[in-house]
């Protein structure tokens, strides 16, 4: 994976316009290095990372100096000097570096969680524009056949031996089709467009006309699917632990410890000093907050890991039962040569125009057909692709 993320690297440096890869997998990794969603996520979870860090060291150190005139002046002037550290017990503070570790690793599942959600737009898109290819082949194939029919019956209406309206038939069947077809080049360009922008304005040439096969395991349960949202709610859940823990070491003693020095004339007081805070009031609660929380997390995890399997098994049974109808589908159009069979047919006398242009366009039809479904089962498909990487 790393070799295939540095070559495409390396391709897109070398040529902004160049085809860069046909398959899903290529244009994912394609739109991971370039997306400007994903980096700016890659800039935040670094500085989330820093920002966690941050206030894990003890209190700043606290330095008092006194200046006080004394009244008399016969008695002189008196100089207090005072240096202190505050410590925290020493609990809190290996809870807290836990607690900076896991959310260091939750940001990354946060990163993760954000860049699948670019790449199943990317993943659809793709397969849109699949669909959009698909079509087009389809057409231009039709194409060539009603052009060889529109040649010859415009020779045959030049030589007086058909009148106007079986020409204009054929003519207005072409017409028709190219229509279809220009609008379905127009909406692929579209959705290069759009895959463009999602790759950093970097160009993506997407030219399969062909769905990939649907590789299905037997079983939902045999799918080793990774949902970053569920890997960021179980470290949640750590963390509230973690935090509870932490609630609790907060109810012991602070402490502070240092350096008093008191001069007065002819006179110097110097030691050291100490001191105890006593959490009576600001933590009251705290604890019932933390379990509070984390039963909460618990609860959102549950919920999350049954919403998710869910739809992905929901998913996965809609695109196995597309599969059947597809093959059954693809099998029955394949199993007859349409356009020879009709042509022979024509030019015999079997037919007549009229039905020859029917039975083509219930081809036509019938190819839109497959190609919905192998479309909408490629939409299913996606998110079980991209979970499964």
């Amino acid at each position: 994976m790393k070799t295939i993320k540095i070559i495409t690297s390396l391709l897109i440096t070398i040529s902004p316009l160049l085809l860069l890869g046909q398959t899903v997998e290529e244009v994912w990794n394609a739109v991971s290095s370039n997306n400007l969603t994903i980096k700016a996520y890659q800039q935040q979870a670094e500085a989330d990372c820093m920002e966690n860090h941050v206030g894990l060291a003890p209190d700043n150190t606290e330095v008092e100096f006194a200046y006080l005139w004394g009244n008399p002046n016969s008695i002189g002037n008196r100089i207090d000097v005072s240096v202190m550290q505050p410590f925290e017990f020493p609990t809190t503070y290996v809870y807290r570096n836990r607690i900076a570790r896991l959310r260091d690793e939750q940001s990354t599942y946060f990163l993760n969680q954000q860049q699948n959600e670019v790449l199943k737009e990317v993943g659809e898109l793709y397969y849109n524009i699949v669909y959009q290819n698909a079509r087009i082949s389809d057409m231009e194939h039709c194409l060539q056949f009603l052009a060889d029919i529109s040649s010859a019956y415009k020779a045959k209406f030049d030589a007086g031996e058909i009148n106007i309206f079986d020409y204009n038939r054929v003519k207005l069947a072409e017409l028709n089709l190219q229509q279809e077809k220009s609008h379905a080049e127009t909406e692929r360009n579209n959705l290069l467009l759009q895959l463009q922008q999602l790759n950093g304005g970097v160009k993506l040439e997407v030219t399969e006309d062909e769905f990939p096969e649907f590789a299905l395991y037997n079983s939902f349960n045999d799918w080793q699917l990774k949902n970053p949202k569920m890997e960021w709610l179980n470290k949640q859940q750590e963390i509230s632990q973690q935090e509870v823990k932490l609630s609790k070491s907060m109810w012991a003693p602070k402490f502070q410890a240092g350096y008093m020095c008191e001069r007065v004339p002819s006179e110097l007081f110097q030691g050291i000093k100490v001191g105890l805070t006593l959490p009576l009031w600001q933590q009251t609660n705290t604890v019932k907050l933390a379990n509070a929380q984390s039963s909460a997390a618990a609860l959102l995890a549950a919920d999350e890991q049954f919403r998710f399997r869910t739809h992905l098994q929901c998913c996965y049974e809609t695109t196995r039962a597309l599969v059947q109808q597809i093959d059954e589908y693809r099998n029955l159009i394949q199993s007859v040569d349409v356009f020879e069979l009709l042509n022979q047919a024509l030019e015999s006398g079997q037919i007549s125009l009229i039905e020859y242009l029917s039975e083509l366009s219930l081809y036509h039809e019938s190819h839109e057909r497959l190609c919905e479904m192998e479309h909408d089962a490629a939409l299913q498909y996606v998110e079980l692709q991209l979970y499964s990487r």
